[in-house]
């Protein structure tokens, strides 16, 4: 299945949710082993793109890793999958 992003772009789009919601971690330069197209996934409609960011062991996580999850088509991100396998979505979050 052709993408409509490159995966230059997805890393632009990873990038910049990251530095907008302070979140920690870095992705690798080994942009193969770090971004992966899929052409299906969870309940998101069309292909996605997923990027791993690696954070420190930490005691209260499971992995030293979390994912954030792109949509190709909207070329937004749509969530993230945290270190313990939890959806987080700081984009809906609300500062009440």
């Amino acid at each position: 299945m052709d993408s409509n992003l490159s995966l230059d772009i997805a890393l632009s789009i990873a990038q910049e949710y990251k530095n907008k919601y302070e979140l920690s971690g870095d992705i690798s330069d080994n942009l193969e082993r770090a971004i992966k197209f899929y052409s299906d996934f969870d309940s998101i409609n069309g292909s996605v793109w997923l990027v791993i960011v690696s954070i420190e062991q930490n005691d209260f996580f499971a992995e030293n890793e979390y994912t954030i999850v792109i949509s190709d088509k909207e070329a937004t991100v749509k969530y993230i999958i945290d270190p313990n396998g939890h959806v987080y979505c700081p984009h809906l979050e609300t500062n009440d």
